[in-house]
């Protein structure tokens, strides 16, 4: 097999592989309901936001001894890690069945695939 058509076909099997994981991830998910999770995640990752805000504030304070631009900014940085982690730690679920959906997608590709290159015969 010439380079230019290795190329061609690790390309197209790459293709392959990427929409069948997408097509998985979207099956996984069907069994939630997006919307309704994430804005139920979001209400969650609420509180966390509100501890790790105060968190940041109290380290600000102690590095900085403050000084008001800078708690603002660890306030911030807080609330953002915080506000991430909420999400991330409530979503776990909706992620985990996207990702067994993809998984079990490209493993489908991917046996295809090695059968199209090795044929078995019975006979």
């Amino acid at each position: 097999m010439k380079l230019d058509q290795l190329l061609k076909s690790g390309i197209v099997y790459g293709w392959d592989l990427l929409r069948s994981a997408v097509e998985g991830a979207r099956s996984g998910q069907q069994d939630l309901d997006p919307r309704s999770v994430l804005l139920r995640s979001a209400r969650t990752s609420l509180a966390a936001s509100i501890a790790m805000a105060s968190l940041g504030v109290g380290a600000g304070y102690l590095l900085t001894r403050r000084k008001s631009q800078k708690l603002v900014g660890f306030g911030m940085l807080g609330a953002a890690i915080g506000f991430t982690g909420g999400m991330l730690w409530s979503t776990r679920r909706m992620t985990g069945d996207m990702a067994r959906g993809a998984m079990r997608n490209m493993d489908e590709t991917r046996n295809a695939r090695w059968l199209a290159r090795h044929p078995v015969n019975y006979a």
